[in-house]
C-alpha cells in the first residue's frame, strides 16, 4: 500500500451543536430559525451558534441579537444559561459527553473539541471487511454520502436542484470502480470505513437526537477537510487520488494547522495561495524556509500524505473557566480581582468535583493566565503551580487531569 493510504480516519462534526441542544430541549425551533445567545447587558447578547434556516438570513456568530433581528424579523433566542456572573454551558458538555459516548462504540475517538472527535477506523474497517468476504457494497449503504471527484462526465451541477442526483450517481460511479475482491485497496478500506460512520451517525441520532457531518479519509487533514465541503447532515469520501484537484483551489487557510501564523508566513514567503501550489517546491526548499520539520510536514502535506495519530481520548484533557472584561469592564481593583477570582475558583471546584465523581479523576496542576488590555493574543502572563496558589490576578483557570 503507498504510503499515507494505511489507515482510514474520520472527523465527526455536530452541526449547529448548541443550537441542536436547544431544539431538544424545545422542540418547538426545529425546523425554524434561530439562535443561541449569551449575557443579555448588550444589545440582546451576542451570538455564539446559529441555525441554517437564520443562515439563510445572513446571520452568522459573533452578531448582537438585536442587528440579527434586524436581518431577520423572526429569528427565535434561546440563552445560555449564567452561574457565578458568566455564561454555564453545562448542559452543552453533557449533551457532548452523550455524543462521544455513542462514537466510542464504534471506533477509537479522539475528542478534539465539544462538538468534534476524530475516529480511528482502520481496525474497525479490517474486522468489517473479514466479515464482507469480498462482497460488495450497495448504494443505498452510502446514504448521504458524498464522493469528492465524483461524479465524472455529468452536465448536472452540484449546487442546483438536482444535487441529490448529483451525489447518488457520483456514489454509483465510484462504487463500479472499485475492486471489492482486493480488501487491501485503500479505496476499498476508506468505502467501508464510510459505511461505519454512516451507521454511527445514524446510532448518535437515534440515542441523542442530535445530527452531525463527518469527513473520512487516510489522514487528520484530509478528514477534517473532507467534513466541511457538503454540510450538514451528510459525509464526504476524500481519496488520495482525489487530493490534487481538490487541493488545486483549496486556499492555505482552509487547511487545519494552516489557518494562522503559519499559513500566513507560508503565503507570503512562497507567493502561493492554494495548497496545491506548494508541490512545485522540493522538501529542502520548504526545509530551509520553515525550518526541517515544518518543512516535511508541508511538503508530505500537500500531497495528502499526515501522520498525526488519533490519541485515544473521549474526556478532555483540561477543566478550565475563563471571562474576558473588555473595555469599560476592565478589572481595575484588588476588589474586583478577588470577587471574579472566587467566581472562577466556585465554577472550577464544582466541575473537578463531577469529573472526579464521574471519571475518577484529580487534577494535580493549576494554571493561571491573565491578559492585561490592549494586548493581543499570546502577549498575555501564565503561570503553573500547585493547586494552592497565591493568586494576584486572574483571567482564566485551567486543570489538567489524569
Amino acid at each position: 500500500m503507498a504510503p499515507g493510504r494505511e489507515r482510514v480516519v474520520a472527523l465527526v462534526d455536530m452541526d449547529c451543536f448548541y443550537v441542536q441542544v436547544e431544539q431538544r430541549l424545545e422542540p418547538s425551533l426545529r425546523g425554524k430559525p434561530c439562535a443561541v445567545v449569551q449575557y443579555k447587558t448588550w444589545k440582546g447578547g451576542g451570538i455564539i451558534a446559529v441555525s441554517y434556516e437564520a443562515r439563510a438570513f445572513g446571520v452568522t456568530r459573533n452578531m448582537w441579537a438585536a442587528d440579527a433581528k434586524k436581518r431577520c424579523p423572526d429569528l427565535l433566542l434561546a440563552r445560555v444559561p449564567e452561574a457565578h456572573g458568566k455564561a454555564d454551558l453545562t448542559k452543552y458538555r453533557e449533551a457532548s459527553a452523550e455524543v462521544m459516548e455513542v462514537m466510542s462504540r464504534f471506533a477509537v475517538i479522539e475528542r478534539a473539541s465539544i462538538d468534534e472527535a476524530y475516529m480511528d477506523l482502520t481496525n474497525a474497517v479490517h474486522e468489517r471487511l473479514r466479515k464482507m468476504k469480498g462482497q460488495p457494497i450497495a448504494a443505498e449503504q452510502l446514504e448521504m454520502t458524498f464522493i469528492q471527484g465524483f461524479p465524472k462526465n455529468l452536465e448536472v451541477e452540484e449546487n442546483t436542484d438536482h444535487r441529490e442526483e448529483w451525489r447518488q450517481c457520483g456514489v454509483r460511479q465510484w462504487l463500479d470502480l472499485l475492486p471489492f475482491e482486493d480488501p487491501s485497496h485503500p479505496d476499498v478500506q476508506l468505502t467501508v470505513g464510510a459505511m461505519i460512520v454512516g451507521e454511527m451517525r445514524a446510532t448518535v441520532e437515534s440515542v441523542t437526537g442530535f445530527r452531525c457531518s463527518a469527513g473520512i479519509s487516510h489522514n487528520k487533514v484530509l478528514a477534517k477537510l473532507a467534513c466541511g465541503l457538503n454540510k450538514p447532515n451528510r459525509q464526504t469520501l476524500v481519496s488520495q487520488d482525489s487530493v490534487p484537484q481538490l487541493f488545486s483551489k483549496m486556499p492555505i487557510g482552509n487547511i487545519r494547522n494552516l489557518g494562522g501564523k503559519l499559513g500566513a508566513s507560508v503565503t507570503e514567503l512562497l507567493g502561493v495561495e492554494y495548497v496545491g501550489q506548494l508541490v512545485q517546491f522540493s522538501e529542502s526548499q520548504l526545509q530551509a524556509h520553515f525550518g526541517e520539520k515544518t518543512g516535511s510536514w508541508l511538503y508530505n502535506l500537500c500531497r495528502g500524505v499526515e501522520h498525526e495519530p488519533v490519541k485515544p481520548r473521549h474526556l478532555p484533557k483540561s477543566i478550565g473557566c475563563s471571562k474576558n472584561f473588555p473595555g469599560k469592564t476592565a478589572l481595575v481593583t484588588q476588589k474586583q480581582v478577588q470577587h471574579w477570582l472566587l467566581q472562577l475558583a466556585l465554577e472550577l471546584e464544582e466541575r473537578l468535583k463531577k469529573d472526579r465523581d464521574q471519571n475518577n479523576r484529580v487534577a494535580k496542576q493549576l494554571t493561571v493566565g491573565i491578559r492585561m488590555q490592549g494586548s493581543e493574543g499570546s502577549n498575555g502572563l501564565s503561570r503553573c503551580c500547585a493547586l494552592s496558589p497565591t493568586m494576584k490576578l486572574i483571567r482564566s483557570v485551567e486543570m489538567p487531569l489524569q
